[in-house]
This record gives C-alpha cells, sequence and structure tokens, in this order.
C-alpha cells in the first residue's frame, strides 16, 4: 500500500503552479498523492477546472481533488516563504518555497521555522536560509521540464535571411528586467537588423491592475524599433507556449533574480540559445556551456514598487551589464546562433520524472 501524501500547492498558468502539477503527477505511482490546491476564487467555482489537461491527466486530476486522507499523513506545501503557517492534516510538514532576494523580514523568518523541513530548488537558495540562521533542515530538488511538450523537434529549420527572434517569457516585472530590456535592444540593433524581440509577459489580472498593463505595453508600443516587437496575449496551455517558444532563437532573461526560472529552462529544451545573468536561482542550470552569461559585480536593495520594498539584495545591473547583454544580442544575432546543443543536454538531466524521485528521497529517507 502507498504512503499518502498531501499536496497542497496552486495548479497550472504560473511558476508555483506549472511546479506544482507536474510534481504532484510524477509522484502519482510513488505515493498516494492528496490533492489540495491553493485556488483562486474563480478557480474553486469552476466545475471545469483541469479540462484543458488531457484526458488520462483530466481523470487523474479529479479522483485525486480533495479525496479523503489520513491526518496523520505527511504534507507538501509548494507555496511562498510568508505563507507557510498553515497546511491540511497534522503529519510531518515539508514546505517548497522559492523566493528570489538574500535577505527575509520578520514574519519570512516566522514563516521558515513553521515546517519540519525545507524543501529548495538550489544550492543558492539553500545557501541563503543558511545565511540567515534558518533552523530547519533543509534539502535541495530541482525543478525539471516537460521535454515531450518542449521538446526541440519542433523548432523547425531556419533560413539565415529569416528574422532572428529574440524571446522574453515571463510576467512584466522590474526583477525580470524588462525596464531596461528595451533599452538595451534599442541600442544594439537598427531598423535594417533583420530582428524581432517578443514578449510573453503575463496579463494576469490577478497580478497586474489594468493602468499598470497599461503603462508595460505603452513603454514598448512607443519604441522607436516597435516594428519588431511582438507582445504575446495570455496563453492558455503549455503546449501553446512551446509553439510560439519554438519559433525563437535565442531566450533573452536580464533578471536581477530568480526562485528557478522555468521558462528558461524549457527554452533550453527546444535548442534555443539564452542570454541571462551570473546570479540567483538559474545558475544551478545556467553554465558557460549552456548560456551566455553576464557576471554581476554587487548587489542593490531590491524595490519595485509593487512587489519589493528593499527588505533584500538583488543583483545591480549597471551600464557595464547593458552593454555585455547588448554585446551578447548582437554576437548571436550576427553569428546567426540559432541552436543550444549543450542547453538540450541539461534538460535531460532535468525531468519532472527526476524530481519526484529526488522528492521521495527527502520525504521518506
Amino acid at each position: 500500500m502507498k504512503d499518502q501524501l498531501i499536496i497542497e500547492s496552486p495548479l497550472f498558468f504560473t511558476g508555483y503552479g506549472n511546479a506544482g502539477w507536474n510534481i504532484a503527477y510524477e509522484l502519482r505511482d510513488k505515493v498516494d498523492v492528496c490533492l489540495y490546491p491553493i485556488l483562486s476564487t474563480a478557480d474553486k467555482q469552476n466545475p471545469n477546472y483541469g479540462s484543458h489537461l488531457p484526458k488520462e491527466q483530466y481523470e487523474w486530476l479529479r479522483t485525486s481533488l480533495n479525496k479523503p486522507f489520513n491526518k496523520e499523513a505527511k504534507c507538501l506545501k509548494i507555496w511562498h516563504q510568508f505563507d507557510l503557517a498553515s497546511r491540511t492534516g497534522t503529519g510531518e510538514y515539508i514546505a517548497f518555497p522559492f523566493f528570489e532576494l538574500d535577505k527575509f523580514n520578520k514574519k519570512e523568518l516566522f514563516h521558515l521555522e513553521i515546517p519540519h523541513k525545507l524543501i529548495v530548488s538550489c544550492e543558492w537558495a539553500k545557501q541563503i536560509l543558511l545565511d540567515n540562521n534558518i533552523s530547519t533542515p533543509i534539502d535541495i530538488v530541482n525543478l525539471g521540464v516537460d521535454t515531450d511538450i518542449f521538446n526541440p523537434s519542433l523548432s523547425k529549420f531556419k533560413n539565415d535571411n529569416d528574422p532572428f527572434i529574440f524571446m522574453n517569457v515571463g510576467k512584466w516585472e522590474v526583477r525580470k528586467g524588462h525596464d531596461i530590456l528595451l533599452e538595451i535592444f534599442e541600442s544594439t540593433f537598427k531598423e535594417d537588423d533583420n530582428v524581432e524581440l517578443w514578449l510573453a509577459a503575463s496579463s494576469a489580472t490577478t497580478c497586474f491592475t489594468q493602468s499598470e498593463l497599461d503603462q508595460w505595453h505603452g513603454y514598448y508600443n512607443a519604441s522607436k524599433l516597435k516594428n519588431k516587437i511582438k507582445i504575446i496575449p495570455r496563453l492558455d496551455t503549455q503546449q501553446q507556449l512551446a509553439n510560439f517558444m519554438s519559433k525563437a532563437d535565442c531566450g533573452i532573461f536580464p533578471s536581477r533574480a530568480e526562485g528557478w526560472n522555468l521558462d528558461m529552462l524549457e527554452m533550453m529544451a527546444l535548442n534555443k540559445s539564452i542570454i541571462t545573468t551570473n546570479y540567483s536561482a538559474h545558475t544551478e542550470f545556467c553554465n558557460k556551456d549552456n548560456s551566455f552569461l553576464i557576471d554581476i559585480s554587487e548587489t542593490e536593495p531590491a524595490n519595485d514598487g509593487k512587489w519589493f520594498f528593499g527588505q533584500g539584495n538583488w543583483a545591480k545591473i549597471e551600464e557595464e551589464q547593458k552593454r555585455e547583454i547588448g554585446e551578447a544580442m548582437r554576437h548571436v544575432f550576427s553569428q546567426k546562433i540559432r541552436e543550444n546543443p549543450s542547453g538540450v543536454e541539461t534538460a535531460k538531466k532535468l525531468s519532472w520524472k527526476n524530481s519526484a524521485e529526488q522528492f521521495v528521497r527527502c520525504i521518506y529517507n
């Protein structure tokens, strides 16, 4: 008889949601998963929740949602470091948070000490916890990528005269470098360069007001190179995202900090070159062989006026880093670097199946 595992997590459509779903689904053959999802009010009221899934996955979801459980079963909560006080059941409590900054406020420190065990995605995150004197036992499980969806075979052959497409994926954020990406793009390329910039940035009303979305869209739409810029509307499925990514040539992620960045790994899996900063969680899978890494000289207080208010630090991107990002973009464009075999090999090692096996090791051993 399988051990029961209660999993509390968002499901689908966000970083937490994609991680939660893939981890839960891959664990189904190893443990008896009882899904208690963290849902929005609209999702809770939606009788067709999860109907976008393939039939087999949808049927498993419906049988696993909110089913009876042994109250002493272990509970895995995949959620923010500032909201770990509650959980389902009374058994051992394991939390899997993602965070981007190097310091925690008093509330976060309190919540991080509540679980019996913490699991994080990378060495960088574990070291941040240790530096903040967290006494909870800590283990590491890397996130994965679904190479059935994000498969290099999706990417079709391109001619040298096809536009070279840079693509950024991730919700509108200063943390993700959306405030500087346009500046770098405009200073690197001219109107006669056969190049495009695609942005798949979240337009979820749960994250942004319409005014905030208008500001971001207006900023890019006012560009002197606006005819080369494409803002992709919110996509409903991972398959749709993979199809867009497969048409791009290079992932551009001028990030100040990441808790992992699934989108970057998914672009690697699709055989796309990567340009990103050499700082924070994504350095777990980004290296000099599979990415063009921009070194960071120092950090600075993280403050964007929306999610971060100076409680911790992130990478400081100065003129030198902007110049180096631009040089990397010009290099992959001029050399027509449209493949990343080292990135494909990296993605093969980081499967969701492997993640599930590591969770079993951490939770039950």
